[in-house]
Protein backbone atom coordinates (compact mmCIF):
# COMPACT_ATOMS: atom_id res chain seq x y z
CA UNK A 1 0.00 0.00 0.00
CA UNK A 2 1.43 3.06 -1.07
CA UNK A 3 2.14 5.60 2.22
CA UNK A 4 -0.05 8.88 2.49
CA UNK A 5 1.10 12.23 1.82
CA UNK A 6 3.14 14.01 4.75
CA UNK A 7 4.46 17.10 5.86
CA UNK A 8 8.19 15.76 4.61
CA UNK A 9 7.44 14.83 1.36
CA UNK A 10 5.43 18.10 0.82
CA UNK A 11 8.32 20.10 1.66
CA UNK A 12 11.87 20.05 2.62
CA UNK A 13 13.34 23.06 4.60
CA UNK A 14 16.03 25.43 2.61
CA UNK A 15 18.58 27.14 4.62
CA UNK A 16 16.44 30.09 4.90
CA UNK A 17 14.06 27.82 6.91
CA UNK A 18 11.13 28.21 3.95
CA UNK A 19 9.52 25.12 2.79
CA UNK A 20 10.22 24.35 -0.51
CA UNK A 21 9.89 21.18 -2.14
CA UNK A 22 12.28 19.04 -4.08
CA UNK A 23 11.31 20.09 -7.61
CA UNK A 24 10.62 23.62 -6.51
CA UNK A 25 7.76 25.30 -4.27
CA UNK A 26 4.70 23.25 -4.35
CA UNK A 27 1.25 25.06 -5.25
CA UNK A 28 -1.99 23.64 -4.98
CA UNK A 29 -1.70 22.48 -8.84
CA UNK A 30 1.17 20.36 -7.94
CA UNK A 31 -0.42 18.72 -4.75
CA UNK A 32 -2.91 17.71 -6.98
CA UNK A 33 -1.08 16.37 -9.75
CA UNK A 34 1.36 14.25 -7.11
CA UNK A 35 -1.90 12.56 -5.29
CA UNK A 36 -3.67 11.49 -8.47
CA UNK A 37 -0.04 10.02 -9.87
CA UNK A 38 -0.06 8.24 -6.74
CA UNK A 39 -3.46 6.84 -7.41
CA UNK A 40 -2.89 6.08 -10.69
CA UNK A 41 -0.06 3.97 -9.89
CA UNK A 42 -1.17 2.05 -6.87
CA UNK A 43 -1.35 -1.09 -6.22
CA UNK A 44 -5.17 -2.56 -7.23
CA UNK A 45 -4.54 -5.72 -5.32
CA UNK A 46 -3.78 -3.51 -2.40
CA UNK A 47 -5.31 -0.06 -3.08
CA UNK A 48 -4.99 3.44 -1.37
CA UNK A 49 -6.96 3.12 2.28
CA UNK A 50 -9.87 5.42 2.55
CA UNK A 51 -7.92 6.82 5.75
CA UNK A 52 -5.08 7.58 3.74
CA UNK A 53 -7.46 9.24 1.18
CA UNK A 54 -8.88 11.75 3.07
CA UNK A 55 -6.11 12.55 5.11
CA UNK A 56 -4.39 13.03 1.97
CA UNK A 57 -7.14 15.77 0.58
CA UNK A 58 -7.33 17.12 4.02
CA UNK A 59 -3.79 18.06 3.46
CA UNK A 60 -5.20 19.53 0.04
CA UNK A 61 -7.52 21.43 1.27
CA UNK A 62 -5.76 22.95 4.00
CA UNK A 63 -3.17 23.99 1.88
CA UNK A 64 -5.49 25.56 -1.09
CA UNK A 65 -6.77 27.83 2.02
CA UNK A 66 -3.25 28.84 3.11
CA UNK A 67 -2.52 29.81 -0.82
CA UNK A 68 -5.49 31.53 -0.92
CA UNK A 69 -5.06 33.61 2.72
CA UNK A 70 -1.55 34.57 1.49
CA UNK A 71 -2.42 35.89 -1.83
CA UNK A 72 -5.28 37.89 -0.25
CA UNK A 73 -2.99 39.07 2.34
CA UNK A 74 0.11 40.04 -0.26
CA UNK A 75 -3.30 42.23 -2.26
CA UNK A 76 -3.74 43.76 0.95
CA UNK A 77 -0.13 44.44 1.85
CA UNK A 78 0.07 46.41 -2.02
CA UNK A 79 -3.44 48.09 -1.64
CA UNK A 80 -2.25 49.78 1.73
CA UNK A 81 1.12 50.51 0.55
CA UNK A 82 -0.21 52.48 -2.34
CA UNK A 83 -2.81 54.02 -0.09
CA UNK A 84 0.09 55.61 2.08
CA UNK A 85 1.96 56.40 -0.62
CA UNK A 86 -0.90 58.52 -2.15
CA UNK A 87 -1.90 59.93 1.85
CA UNK A 88 1.95 60.83 2.05
CA UNK A 89 1.67 62.74 -1.69
CA UNK A 90 -1.52 64.49 -0.45
CA UNK A 91 0.03 65.80 2.80
CA UNK A 92 3.37 66.99 1.36
CA UNK A 93 1.36 68.75 -1.38
CA UNK A 94 -0.84 70.55 0.58
CA UNK A 95 2.19 71.45 3.00
CA UNK A 96 3.91 73.60 0.31
CA UNK A 97 3.86 77.05 1.67
CA UNK A 98 3.27 76.46 4.86
CA UNK A 99 5.53 76.53 8.03
CA UNK A 100 6.17 72.81 9.09
CA UNK A 101 7.65 71.60 12.20
CA UNK A 102 8.96 67.95 12.28
CA UNK A 103 11.48 66.05 14.89
CA UNK A 104 14.56 67.07 13.92
CA UNK A 105 17.95 69.22 14.84
CA UNK A 106 18.15 70.97 11.57
CA UNK A 107 18.13 74.48 11.31
CA UNK A 108 18.68 77.25 8.20
CA UNK A 109 21.32 80.33 9.11
CA UNK A 110 20.35 83.50 7.09
CA UNK A 111 21.73 86.78 6.91
CA UNK A 112 19.54 89.86 7.77
CA UNK A 113 19.79 93.30 6.10
CA UNK A 114 23.12 93.93 8.04
CA UNK A 115 24.74 90.95 6.94
CA UNK A 116 24.49 89.25 10.58
CA UNK A 117 23.69 85.41 10.57
CA UNK A 118 20.90 84.04 12.59
CA UNK A 119 17.82 81.55 13.18
CA UNK A 120 15.54 80.35 15.30
CA UNK A 121 15.12 77.11 16.79
CA UNK A 122 12.29 74.60 18.88
CA UNK A 123 12.31 72.92 21.38
CA UNK A 124 10.70 70.42 24.26
CA UNK A 125 12.06 71.44 27.78
CA UNK A 126 11.45 68.50 30.09
CA UNK A 127 12.31 70.01 33.29
CA UNK A 128 13.70 73.71 34.06
CA UNK A 129 17.23 74.42 34.29
CA UNK A 130 20.06 76.49 32.75
CA UNK A 131 20.14 75.57 29.13
CA UNK A 132 22.83 75.74 26.54
CA UNK A 133 22.30 75.87 22.83
CA UNK A 134 25.02 74.32 20.75
CA UNK A 135 25.76 74.79 17.00
CA UNK A 136 27.22 72.40 14.65
CA UNK A 137 28.45 72.14 11.09
CA UNK A 138 27.62 69.47 8.74
CA UNK A 139 30.34 67.10 10.21
CA UNK A 140 28.78 67.30 13.96
CA UNK A 141 31.94 69.72 14.51
CA UNK A 142 31.02 72.38 16.89
CA UNK A 143 30.73 76.01 15.70
CA UNK A 144 29.62 78.08 18.12
CA UNK A 145 27.44 78.09 21.46
CA UNK A 146 25.88 80.01 23.47
CA UNK A 147 24.12 79.97 27.34
CA UNK A 148 20.36 80.63 27.44
CA UNK A 149 19.96 81.02 30.72
CA UNK A 150 17.42 79.65 32.97
CA UNK A 151 14.42 78.01 31.05
CA UNK A 152 11.62 76.64 32.45
CA UNK A 153 9.72 72.93 31.57
CA UNK A 154 7.66 73.26 28.25
CA UNK A 155 6.99 72.06 25.32
CA UNK A 156 7.89 73.46 21.83
CA UNK A 157 9.64 76.60 23.19
CA UNK A 158 11.50 78.96 20.48
CA UNK A 159 14.83 80.36 21.43
CA UNK A 160 16.95 82.52 18.87
CA UNK A 161 20.44 80.86 17.92
CA UNK A 162 21.93 84.40 18.27
CA UNK A 163 25.46 84.56 19.49
CA UNK A 164 25.77 80.87 18.74
CA UNK A 165 26.35 81.80 15.27
CA UNK A 166 29.35 84.42 15.93
CA UNK A 167 32.07 82.56 14.47
CA UNK A 168 29.76 81.54 11.25
CA UNK A 169 30.70 82.91 8.46
CA UNK A 170 28.35 81.39 5.38
CA UNK A 171 24.54 81.12 5.55
CA UNK A 172 23.15 77.59 5.09
CA UNK A 173 21.87 73.99 6.84
CA UNK A 174 23.55 73.39 10.36
CA UNK A 175 22.52 71.28 13.04
CA UNK A 176 22.11 71.86 16.57
CA UNK A 177 21.10 70.58 20.09
CA UNK A 178 19.92 72.04 23.61
CA UNK A 179 20.72 70.50 26.67
CA UNK A 180 19.67 71.49 30.64
CA UNK A 181 22.09 71.43 33.26
CA UNK A 182 20.08 68.93 35.93
CA UNK A 183 20.23 69.35 39.72
CA UNK A 184 22.91 66.88 39.37
CA UNK A 185 25.34 68.81 37.11
CA UNK A 186 24.63 66.54 34.19
CA UNK A 187 23.91 67.89 31.36
CA UNK A 188 20.58 66.28 29.54
CA UNK A 189 19.70 66.74 26.16
CA UNK A 190 16.34 68.00 24.70
CA UNK A 191 13.64 67.09 22.42
CA UNK A 192 14.34 69.56 19.18
CA UNK A 193 12.68 70.32 16.09
CA UNK A 194 13.34 70.97 12.22
CA UNK A 195 11.02 74.63 11.20
CA UNK A 196 10.48 75.98 8.03
CA UNK A 197 8.57 76.71 5.49
CA UNK A 198 8.18 74.30 2.75
CA UNK A 199 9.00 75.42 -0.51
CA UNK A 200 9.14 72.26 -2.62
CA UNK A 201 8.60 68.24 -2.48
CA UNK A 202 10.40 65.01 -3.77
CA UNK A 203 10.30 61.39 -3.55
CA UNK A 204 13.10 59.04 -1.53
CA UNK A 205 13.81 55.43 -1.28
CA UNK A 206 10.33 53.54 -1.49
CA UNK A 207 8.42 56.30 -2.78
CA UNK A 208 8.50 58.18 0.72
CA UNK A 209 7.49 61.72 0.66
CA UNK A 210 10.08 64.59 1.74
CA UNK A 211 9.42 68.08 1.90
CA UNK A 212 12.24 70.90 1.07
CA UNK A 213 12.72 73.69 3.50
CA UNK A 214 15.54 75.63 1.46
CA UNK A 215 18.44 73.33 2.03
CA UNK A 216 16.89 71.07 4.03
CA UNK A 217 14.91 67.88 3.23
CA UNK A 218 12.65 66.31 5.65
CA UNK A 219 10.55 63.27 5.59
CA UNK A 220 7.01 63.36 5.57
CA UNK A 221 6.79 60.61 8.40
CA UNK A 222 8.90 63.16 10.76
CA UNK A 223 6.28 66.00 10.64
CA UNK A 224 4.59 66.60 13.87
CA UNK A 225 2.52 69.83 12.79
CA UNK A 226 1.70 72.11 9.66
CA UNK A 227 1.37 75.60 10.64
CA UNK A 228 -0.61 78.21 8.64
Amino acid sequence: MTAPLTDSLLSTPTRNGSPVGPGGRMGKNEFLKLLTTQLKYQDPLDPMDGKDMAADLAQFSGLEQLLNINEQLEAQQGNYASLLTAMNTSVAMGAIGKTVMAAGDQVVLAADAQGVLGGKVTADIATSGVAKLTLLDGSGREVGSRTLGLVKAGGQQAFDIGSAASGVSREGAYRYRITVTDSSGKDVPQQTYTVGVADGMSWGEGGAAHLSVGPLLIDIRSIIRILA
